[in-house]
């Protein structure tokens, strides 16, 4: 005898069971958009928050550059319509990245904002290589100016009881002078040359100039120090 209750308890079951299977498809499709919404919303947040940055670090380079009382001219007007143009860059996609709508677009401004601008990378050691060149440069040209005075006074000190040490101090005030000249000379004019495509073939060239400034600045150090004793000499000062 057929069991016909049975046979409509196993029917409802299985189909109840081949609903369930028919769901399990839709959820997980569901599941899956959901994390790719949410990783899309991650990766273009992330973008706006590091445009945000550079937009931060262009307006202090541009007060950097208007407050750099050393700055050539020219050296300036380099500068400025750098960092106006890398803004102006920078600023459009501040505006198109919100309206995007896949991770594509959101990697291709991530890449623009990179590639064609390097704010960091680039652009902030320009500015603060060349204001330092420049502020180094102007300290030697006033240093130089005081020669002439500082001969005049070690060689008031012929015969002198401090006339030897203040003549030792003259020489290389002179000495480190031109060092400081020769360590800072042409560094912004290659610094300014660089350009974002360059990179990162062009961190060699900020390198190096750190070091030739960072050498320039230490001769300028010993050079007011030896000033500062050739006029201690005049007042008697013999060293000891």
């Amino acid at each position: 005898m057929t069991n016909y209750r049975l046979i409509r308890t196993g029917l409802a079951s299985a189909i109840l069971a081949g609903g369930a299977a028919l769901a399990v498809p839709t959820i997980a499709s569901a599941s899956v958009q959901h994390s790719k919404q949410h990783d899309f919303s991650s990766n273009q947040k992330a973008l706006e928050a590091q445009l945000a940055i550079r937009v931060s670090q262009l307006s202090r380079l541009g007060t950097d550059v208007t407050g750099a009382k050393t700055l050539t001219t020219a050296h300036a007007a380099t500068l400025t319509a750098s960092i106006t143009t890398t803004t102006a860059n920078i600023n459009a996609l501040v505006v198109r990245v919100p309206t995007d709508t896949t991770n594509a677009q959101v990697n291709a401004d991530r890449t623009a904002m990179i590639r064609q601008n390097r704010v960091f990378a680039v652009l902030t050691p320009q500015v603060f290589q060349t204001i330092e060149a420049d502020a180094i440069g102007a300290e030697v040209t006033s240093l130089q100016a005081e020669e002439p005075g500082l001969l005049s006074a070690v060689n008031a000190l012929v015969g002198e009881h401090g006339y030897t040490n203040a003549r030792n101090h003259y020489t290389a005030f002179v000495t480190l002078v031109n060092d400081a000249s020769l360590n800072s000379t042409n560094v912004a004019a290659r610094v300014l040359a660089q350009a974002p495509r360059n990179f990162p073939h062009d961190t060699d060239v900020f390198v190096r100039a750190n070091k030739e400034l960072l050498n320039a600045d230490i001769a300028l150090a010993h050079a007011n120090y030896d000033a500062s004793v050739i006029g201690l000499a005049s007042g008697g000062y013999t060293g000891a």
